[in-house]
């Protein structure tokens, strides 16, 4: 059992997220090609390179994990990443805030974060399951994780129950319309299809729960 989470965990996690994000940059790009610009694997890698460069060059006398997340999120928000860069910067900025000061979290710490993470995506992006966008993963995925903990499950227990919610939501969204951005205007044309913003935050939510366990 997962007692405490560290500052270093987290910090690694966010480095695996973009080190995974490099080996599948290909895959979304072809997942991009039918409905969108054929660029989706280099514009979420670009700026998840930004984040890493950012976290290996963290200042060594500093451990706050809110502190960490909002470093972050700002990376994110400036980094020219289209709209992918905003929704994740507003999800990474609005999940430091609720673990300010903390150099360890507990497991009702992780819940409250990722909750604050998925609600920003939301509120951002004004966006809702069904639309074909990368919350078609994250909204799930992080219900599985409140469901965990509320019935007591164990921190392992719950990142597989996470995974399970997130691929399944990822590949729902082959059956869906899409609703925003540019592939919106292919209508039913997207029918058929992964969305590869949805495809890109399975392998963030993913790594990250695979890295602290």
């Amino acid at each position: 059992m997962v007692d405490k989470i560290t500052f270093k965990q987290i910090k690694d996690a966010i480095i695996n997220i973009a080190n995974e994000l490099e080996k599948n940059r290909q895959y979304y790009n072809d997942l991009d090609a039918p409905i969108g610009d054929s660029d989706h694997g280099d514009s979420i890698c670009s700026t998840f390179k930004m984040v890493k460069e950012s976290l290996i060059n963290y200042d060594q006398d500093k451990d706050d994990i809110g502190d960490l997340l909002k470093t972050t999120g700002r990376e994110l928000m400036f980094s020219g990443g289209a709209a992918m860069g905003p929704l994740y910067g507003s999800a990474f900025m609005e999940a430091g805030k609720v673990l300010s000061g903390k150099n360890e979290i507990t497991y009702d710490d992780l819940v409250k974060m990722w909750v604050a993470f998925v609600d920003a995506i939301a509120k951002r992006g004004d966006v809702k399951v069904g639309e074909k966008t990368m919350y078609d993963t994250i909204h799930p995925a992080i219900g599985a994780l409140e469901a965990a903990y509320s019935e007591g499950k164990s921190l392992e227990e719950a990142g597989n129950l996470v995974d399970i919610a997130a691929k399944n939501g990822m590949n729902a969204t082959k059956d869906m319309i899409s609703l925003r951005g540019r592939s919106s205007r292919l209508g039913e044309r997207t029918i058929g299809h992964v969305d590869p913003g949805s495809a890109s935050m399975y392998t963030v939510i993913s790594t990250f729960f695979k890295s602290i366990i």
